[in-house]
């Protein structure tokens, strides 16, 4: 069993009814991903969810609307969930991917209608 931590310039991205999404870059077997590090500031358990709308090579191949494209994380009261290679409980998008000889480059991506539930 091997444990690695990657440092991780984490830049804040979007703040939300207590809750902080904050985006870096990991290295995961010579791929580059883009992932997330979600921090429920509130005293209560809090439901974050999102749409994804993703980019690569200038094509759309995500477009934030769909169902299919829909994201959501309960976070307890100051719980913060970081992306990381485990990919256990974490949200990332590929920033610079291999599939064989071609390297797919993302182009932009959007986190829409961010919403953050609160529970009573």
């Amino acid at each position: 069993f091997t444990s690695f931590s990657q440092d991780v310039n984490w830049e804040n991205y979007s703040e939300k009814d207590g809750v902080i999404i904050k985006k870096g870059m990991i290295d995961c077997n010579g791929n580059e991903l883009l992932t997330f590090k979600i921090t429920n500031k509130n005293k209560q358990r809090s439901v974050v969810s999102w749409y994804e709308e993703v980019w690569v090579d200038g094509v759309c191949k995500q477009d934030g609307k769909s169902s299919e494209y829909f994201r959501e994380l309960t976070l307890d009261p100051n719980e913060s969930i970081e992306g990381s290679c485990s990919f256990q409980r974490s949200f990332y998008i590929g920033s610079k991917v291999k599939r064989g000889n071609k390297v797919m480059i993302l182009t932009s991506f959007s986190l829409n209608n961010i919403s953050v539930e609160i529970e009573k």
